[in-house]
């Protein structure tokens, strides 16, 4: 067999995997991960303060159109205060942003033409090292959270950032523009303190397991039907799980997917029983570990909201 045979034949099998894992079953599980900083659940109202750094304006008006826009089940999740205002906000923003833009020369090896024929058609390549000029922008944003109540700081964090761009003589292309870049960069602070700052609502596909290793012929027919009925009826799909179980059947890909079907109706606490006893089957499975993770994150979630709405009361 030669060895573009092979090669197909590779490229063949390597798409049918791709395939494979692409049509894998799912249930469509929606939640809500907790902010990273807890301290938060009580604050209802922000106002952005200065913010020093000849781009620190751009990162302060980038912040209060985030926080502006973050809703949690359909409700506004902060009152921002932008500007100068006679009600005082629970908790004031204010921070800090430089930026330097460094450029030098070097040398680095590019593939270049050094012979073509009679119709200027390349001909001959040869990689050589030629001039370059290195462009360097780095980035850092300094942010932090006063809580008026008390005076105290409840949040400081540091958001550094770097992008590097070499461009060779014989280049067919130019520096990106360096405003763009500073924007992007301050768009990914203003994004990563909104996760820190709020809770976010999410809707992800969760791969069941599939494995049938273990099980009787009978119970294994039984769980395969149960999984292609994912596809169009996953309450139905679910009631055969939990019919499998009833009828007394013990195994992981059983136990774990009916942790699945509780986490998709709401039942965190069910879930969380059916995640324990399925890492109690396979110590450390990847896919147990985080279902664990997502179920504990939600519930946390849930517990700061309920926090949160009783302090409106």
């Amino acid at each position: 067999m030669n060895k573009l045979w092979i090669g197909a034949i590779t490229i063949l099998m390597t798409l049918s995997g791709l395939s494979a894992a692409a049509q894998a079953e799912v249930l469509t599980i929606e939640g809500l991960a907790a902010a990273n900083s807890p301290e938060f659940a009580r604050i209802q109202s922000i106002s952005i303060d200065r913010f020093g750094g000849r781009d620190g304006r751009a990162l302060a008006f980038e912040l209060e159109d985030r926080l502006s826009g973050i809703t949690v089940f359909g409700r506004p999740y902060f009152n921002v205060i932008g500007g100068p205002s006679a009600v005082q906000s629970d908790a004031t923003l204010s921070g800090n942003v430089t930026a330097g833009v460094e450029q030098y020369e070097t040398t680095a090896k590019r593939r270049r033409c050094v012979e073509r024929d009679d119709k200027d058609k390349c001909v001959t390549h040869k990689n050589m090292k030629v001039s370059c000029l290195t462009r360097t922008i780095d980035y850092r944003a300094q942010v932090r959270a006063t809580r008026y109540s008390d005076g105290r700081s409840i949040y400081t964090e540091s958001f550094p950032d770097q992008n590097e761009q070499t461009i060779c003589f014989g280049d067919d292309e130019d520096f990106s523009s360096s405003e763009s870049v500073l924007r992007s960069m301050i768009a990914g602070t203003a994004s990563a303190i909104s996760n820190d700052l709020a809770p976010r609502e999410y809707r992800e596909e969760i791969r069941i397991l599939e494995s049938r290793k273990g099980m009787t012929k009978t119970e294994g027919n039984f769980f395969k039907a149960a999984i292609k009925k994912t596809k169009s009826n996953a309450a139905e799909a679910c009631r055969m799980w939990d019919e499998a179980a009833g009828n007394g059947q013990v195994h992981i890909s059983l136990t774990f997917n009916r942790g699945l079907c509780a986490e998709q109706r709401g039942d965190l606490e069910g879930a969380l029983d059916f995640y324990q006893e399925a890492d109690r089957f396979s110590p450390g499975k990847l896919e147990v570990t985080e279902s664990l993770r997502r179920v504990s994150d939600h519930r946390r979630a849930l517990d700061e909201w309920e926090l949160r709405q009783s302090g409106r009361d």
